[in-house]
């Protein structure tokens, strides 16, 4: 994943991960399948370059959207789902970091910072959206689904 701005794109794909916790692990790795990245060859990260990984986190995210519809949904400011999604926005930064020769620890903490700023922001933003006369929770949700996914789409380099 080369970029002009690491740092932006890190921050970007952090904050899909604060929305959708599978979204970004599932960005970044439809794209690198596609565009092998050779920093990325012969480290720990290598699998999110795989094909099948691809399609796996693509199945993780379809299921974490349908989930994020239930009226039984826990809330993402909820200590697993927080982690998960801190840690989704780390391992983000992590990959993207080592795709440009830059630190792996920095990345993981500006991931993870995006990730958790953006939980909580998205969490209190969709309870005041879900006050709003008429609008039923999962429309917000689905809203909420396309903002993530083009917001990280267009993250991406072209």
């Amino acid at each position: 994943m080369k970029t002009p701005n690491v740092i932006w794109q890190t921050v970007g794909l952090g904050a899909v991960a604060g929305m959708r916790a599978t979204m970004a692990p599932m960005l970044a790795s439809h794209y690198l399948s596609n565009h092998p990245n050779p920093a990325l060859s012969g480290t720990a990260l290598r699998f999110i370059q795989m094909p099948v990984t691809a399609v796996i986190t693509k199945l993780l995210s379809v299921a974490e959207i349908a989930g994020d519809k239930l009226p039984t949904a826990p809330d993402r400011i909820g200590m697993p789902q927080l982690l998960g999604r801190v840690v989704s926005g780390a391992f983000v930064g992590a990959t993207i970091f080592k795709a440009n020769r830059k630190s792996v620890m920095e990345g993981i903490l500006l991931g993870g910072a995006s990730a958790l700023a953006a939980s909580f922001a998205s969490f209190y933003l969709r309870k005041l959206a879900d006050k709003i006369p008429h609008v039923k929770d999962p429309v917000v949700g689905a809203v909420e689904d396309v903002v993530a996914l083009g917001t990280g789409l267009s993250i991406l380099p072209g």
